[in-house]
């Protein structure tokens, strides 16, 4: 087959009792559009939940079509590595690779912290101390993408939780938390890939940042996704109903969005791309910019309840 059709949804946040996000409904809607659209897989790209989602993961796990994870800062914030690997059914690791029509896809899983010059998984909120030192990609992982983009016959799409096209902030006493510390070893895995064959590497899709934003660099397509659910604001606000926040401990921390924002993106062999998003509407309609809290993120991305929709074409040569 010349072409493969999947659906992407990051951030739904199902968490009971801390988030107010209707989870269970969402999914289902997603479902239904991933039925409606015929796709060949669905992927969640992170932060499917922050508890113990057992219930929703088995939901997912019985949609029609092939479904998959990647691992999310907040999926392991209340269970350890193992006990996740197993709920989220991951193949032994939080990193991994299919082949679907003709694409290959590369699953990376850069939820890891340095402690004292120690390199470890986020677990049980291990990282939470530690901001300045998290989101890494540990270099047998950055073999493994080597490896497994060099010996695949197909171009490559990259899925991770956070973002590899976005730049470390490096503003003195503010965190690394704007991408991945050592995005620069991935971006070299790519252009070296690319440079001895062009289109090698097409796509890479991160989740995280709840925001929509799309960046050609190098020839390599860089989807922002945004979230399915809400976008979280530092400072609370007290735009909702009492009894919402009563029952909700960090429901004033967000903005919600009505509609279950998720992307249908269909990749062609001669290049061709398109992303069928969504435009949305926020709950109560309470904005960030209502918040006391900045209308954008450090990287100067606003706000929005929508996922573009885009159709280009790419020339590799």
């Amino acid at each position: 087959m010349s072409s493969v059709k999947f659906l992407a949804f990051a951030d739904l946040h199902h968490y009971p009792e801390v988030f107010y996000t209707f989870a269970p409904e969402r999914l289902a809607a997603i479902r239904q559009r991933a039925i409606d659209e015929k796709v060949d897989f669905v992927i969640s790209l992170g932060d499917f939940g922050g508890g113990k989602p057992l219930d929703l993961l088995a939901e997912y796990a019985a949609f029609p079509m092939k479904t998959y994870h990647v691992f999310g800062n907040h999926d392991t914030d209340n269970m350890t590595l193992t006990e996740a690997i197993k709920a989220f059914d991951m193949p032994g690791k939080g990193y991994y690779f299919f082949d679907c029509n003709g694409f290959r896809f590369i699953i990376l899983d850069n939820n890891y912290v340095n402690i004292d010059g120690s390199i470890l998984h986020f677990e049980l909120g291990n990282y939470f101390p530690h901001p300045n030192t998290r989101e890494i990609l540990p270099a047998e992982q950055v073999d493994f993408l080597k490896e497994t983009v060099g010996a695949s016959p197909y171009p490559c799409i990259l899925f991770s939780h956070s973002s590899i096209e976005r730049e470390c902030d490096q503003t003195p006493g503010r965190p690394f938390r704007s991408a991945i510390i050592n995005r620069q070893e991935i971006i070299d895995v790519i252009n070296q890939a690319n440079s001895r064959s062009p289109g090698k590497v097409r796509m890479a899709i991160n989740g995280h940042y709840h925001r929509d934003f799309l960046r050609i660099l190098d020839q390599v397509v860089f989807l922002d996704l945004n979230s399915a659910s809400m976008e979280w604001v530092n400072n609370p606000h007290d735009h909702f109903d009492r009894e919402l926040t009563a029952k909700h401990t960090y429901a004033a921390n967000t903005v919600i969005y009505n509609e279950p924002l998720c992307a249908v993106i269909t990749l062609d062999h001669d290049g061709t791309l398109q992303i069928d998003g969504m435009k949305g509407s926020f709950y109560k309609n309470v904005t960030r910019e209502m918040t006391d809290n900045p209308p954008c993120d450090r990287s100067g991305r606003p706000c929005t309840a929508n996922i573009q929709s885009v159709k280009m074409k790419m020339f590799y040569r």
